[in-house]
């Protein structure tokens, strides 16, 4: 090989050897150094672009214009390299005299004498400064939530990637991560449009930007959902006063052109301690987010055992009863209603009872997560109808009087499109009419995200036929307007209402007064806990339409409410 390099130098001309000489010094970028990488000859452009004359590199190694930018392993792995005797490629990031970086690529190939020894080292380099500038804006760009400026979920991902990788090298500082997501968000896009939700979007992002440390990244991860990993913005604030301050800025009023709008933030948050993985992370996060929503939003949840817990709780109780429908573990039990003016039992309550192979009958309220899965609740839908369609034939077959079933209908139930239309169609099927149902919902339903979804079904359902309560009335605040508005027959008083009126006189005025106002919207009453017979003949002087309680009766099975008597006494 060296003779064939021997000839064709040979062959060369005085004139070519300057031509290629003039070649190399315009484009590449030439140093030549010993075998310890002092530096014994630079060439014109290698001065150019460091800014160093030829006096102050030569004598000196490259760490005169070393970045920073890499690793001792970067250079560890060249010096390998090419101390071995085999030639180095590779992008090299070096400053200039005045502090300014440049990229060069950069090849190093090995001066060996005759007898394979090293003698030192040739680097022949090209600017590609504007390439690695492009390719690094491309990155940035693939990384950036082109609406809001901020890190996209990729550039995200990326972050909380090196932030777990920091924290199992400790710190003075425990980072944490904090997600929220808006509420309220949904229904100004619906009113105001898509514009409107973009202004949103960007203040809230800007926001995000002024609470948190500039190092701290800050993300959208889509939607209305978004994130940031605390580090450094915890060196000068505590966690808590941060959330504090996070929750008082997006209630912040925000103008878009002729109005103006107010969100908050369902905030969830998680210490990191470089234990869990970034998938253990989010999820935490997540729960403790969606914890704050169930709450009632407007609020920040940090993520604990028991939240973990509960999760675990209600992903085995989710997998038992896929078992249970699969095996027909659940039955319907009736609370029978009284009707105040005939004292005859019109109505039945619905109440879903669980025969756990492990831990007996369940109440509904111990196992209330399984109304909260769309799968489930939609797979036990059919077995549900068909035990209505069995239980009132049977109980037609005894000639007992017609009675209404009233069902309490779950938020999964109300924001699920076709909800209504299946439940009609089979009932129908099954030679049942809708106004012989009443679909109990609670006031608690008709608001939080995909609220203005339920509220349409709500009246959908009431066009169909079904008769509609509102469930649980005077337990929390009650917009009015639900009342007036939406297409509500009856009203059902919460039990606490009804605890103290034997014994206090406020109590019970308050409670003629619900009854009277309820009636008053021209809706039929009933009044739910009543337990013995000093409220019961206090409710009944009131004279609502209907009472239910242990004192009528418990919940019952479709068989033992045969054996009811027809009048109550």
């Amino acid at each position: 090989m060296a003779l064939q390099h021997d000839d064709r130098l040979r062959a060369l001309t005085r004139q070519d050897v300057d031509f290629w000489a003039d070649l190399v010094d315009n484009i590449l970028i030439v140093a030549i150094t010993d075998r310890q990488g002092v530096i014994t000859y630079a060439n014109d452009r290698f001065c150019e672009i460091s800014q160093y004359s030829r006096e102050e590199l030569i004598g000196s190694t490259h760490s005169i214009v070393n970045s920073g930018y890499h690793d001792a392993n970067f250079f560890r792995d060249m010096y390998r390299t090419i101390g071995a005797g085999e030639l180095w490629r590779g992008n090299i990031c070096n400053r200039a005299r005045d502090g300014s970086l440049y990229w060069v690529a950069t090849t190093i190939i090995p001066k060996m004498d005759a007898h394979g020894q090293i003698l030192g080292y040739v680097a022949s380099r090209y600017e590609i400064t504007e390439l690695m500038n492009t390719r690094d804006r491309l990155c940035e760009l693939a990384e950036t939530d082109t609406l809001t400026g901020l890190l996209n979920r990729g550039g995200f991902n990326t972050a909380l990637a090196d932030e777990i990788a920091h924290c199992r090298e400790g710190g003075a500082i425990q980072p944490a991560l904090v997600m929220f997501d808006l509420d309220g968000f949904k229904q100004i896009n619906d009113v105001h449009g898509h514009h409107a939700g973009d202004i949103v979007l960007r203040a809230v992002a800007s926001r995000l930007i002024e609470l948190t440390h500039p190092d701290d990244p800050a993300s959208r991860l889509g939607g209305d959902e978004f994130a940031v990993i605390l580090n450094r913005t915890l060196e000068d604030m505590p966690l808590d006063r941060y959330l504090d301050r996070l929750q008082a800025v997006l209630e912040r009023p925000i103008d878009i052109e002729t109005v103006t709008v107010c969100v908050a933030g369902s905030v969830g948050a998680v210490l990191l301690d470089g234990n869990d993985t970034m998938e253990d992370v989010q999820k935490n996060a997540d729960m403790a987010m969606y914890a704050a929503k169930r709450a009632g939003g407007k609020q920040s949840q940090m993520f604990t055992r028991t939240l973990r817990e509960r999760a675990q709780a209600r992903v085995t109780i989710l997998s038992e009863a896929r078992c249970g429908v699969e095996h027909d573990q659940f039955e319907i039990y009736y609370q029978p209603i009284l009707n105040c003016r005939t004292r005859q039992m019109d109505q039945v309550e619905a109440l879903l009872r669980w025969h756990h192979p492990e831990r007996g009958l369940l109440a509904a309220e111990d196992f209330s997560d399984v109304f909260t899965d769309a799968g489930l609740a939609q797979a036990m839908g059919p077995n549900m109808i068909e035990a209505f369609r069995r239980n009132v034939a049977m109980w037609k077959s005894h000639d007992l009087p017609p009675r209404q079933l009233a069902i309490n209908l779950s938020r999964m139930d109300l924001i699920r499109d076709d909800y209504g239309r299946e439940f009609e169609a089979a009932l129908r099927h099954s030679g049942m009419a809708p106004d012989s149902f009443v679909l109990e919902v609670t006031e608690a339903m008709l608001h939080g995200r995909r609220a203005d979804q339920g509220i349409r079904h709500l009246r959908e359902l009431a066009q169909a036929g079904f008769n509609i309560a509102l469930d649980n009335f005077g337990r929390g605040a009650t917009v009015l307007n639900h009342l007036r508005e939406l297409p509500f027959s009856q009203i059902k008083i919460d039990q606490s209402m009804v605890a103290n009126i034997v014994d206090d006189r406020g109590a019970c005025m308050v409670l003629s007064s619900l009854i009277e106002m309820g009636q008053g919207l021209d809706m039929e009453v009933t009044v739910e806990g009543i337990e013995n017979r000093a409220q019961f003949d206090l409710v009944m002087a009131m004279k609502p339409e209907r009472i239910q309680g242990f004192f009528i009766s418990t919940a019952l099975s479709a068989a033992d409410i045969v054996k009811l008597p027809t009048y109550f006494d």
